[in-house]
């Protein structure tokens, strides 16, 4: 979210060779691009992403497994926006090539992190039945993020460029990814996925009725009959 809402800010950003630079973390400056460049960038972008998750994350989820691409992507993800601000310090002829470069990385992470985020939380529902509200729950979390998101990065980024580091809100959020990463080897592989449990309540269920038809209605007494109980 955040990388989306930064990505046209920073490519727009004029550029500014005349502020010092104290490398490796004290630069600041952008690319200058107008509107068309931009807009032809984020095209290639959507038409990407959509590439990567229809015919690459399938492919790559079953090899590699669900619960372990989610983390690899997770321990990694920082280096993407650790990198990211220093495209401004490429030379000119392979600023362009850098940016097309972090668009492909930053999209084969994203629409892979977010169907492996997706199967993991569907197939941790204890029931079928569960599964409302802890969709419910992502995505009003997810909404939160998206709310706020945009507003922090941006002031980061207002605070970054005043200050000469244009690299500050992008180092800010690598560290919320670094509490990602953490958080993602504490994930627990579901014993059991939410379509096999959707078949074993229905075995269940099966057999409840085959013992309700098998019970006999009435039952010989020395009396006569008697109703079964």
């Amino acid at each position: 979210m955040t990388y989306d809402a930064l990505l046209p800010v920073f490519l727009s950003t004029e550029r500014d060779s005349h502020k010092p630079n104290s490398l490796p973390f004290k630069f600041s400056d952008g690319f200058g691009f107008d509107t068309r460049t931009i807009g032809g960038i984020l095209s290639v972008q959507g038409l990407y992403a959509m590439a990567s998750t229809l015919f690459f994350f399938p492919v790559v989820a079953k090899r590699v497994g669900t619960l372990r691409l989610f983390r690899l992507l997770a321990l990694t993800y920082p280096l993407l926006y650790i990198v990211t601000p220093y495209l401004v310090l490429l030379p000119d002829s392979l600023r362009m090539t850098g940016i097309y470069v972090m668009v492909v990385w930053k999209n084969t992470y994203s629409t892979w992190a977010y169907p492996s985020n997706a199967l993991l939380l569907t197939n941790s529902a204890p029931s079928p039945l569960s599964l409302g509200t802890i969709n419910g729950v992502a995505a009003s979390t997810a909404s939160l993020c998206r709310a706020f998101g945009p507003t922090v990065s941006g002031l980061l980024y207002s605070v970054g460029l005043k200050t000469g580091y244009s690299g500050l809100v992008w180092w800010v959020t690598a560290l919320v990814t670094v509490g990602g990463a953490f958080i993602s080897l504490g994930i627990p592989e579901p014993e059991v996925k939410i379509d096999e449990k959707e078949e074993v309540e229905e075995d269940e269920d099966e057999d409840e009725d085959e013992d309700d038809e098998e019970e006999p209605l009435l039952t010989t007494t020395p009396h006569g009959l008697a109703p079964s109980t």
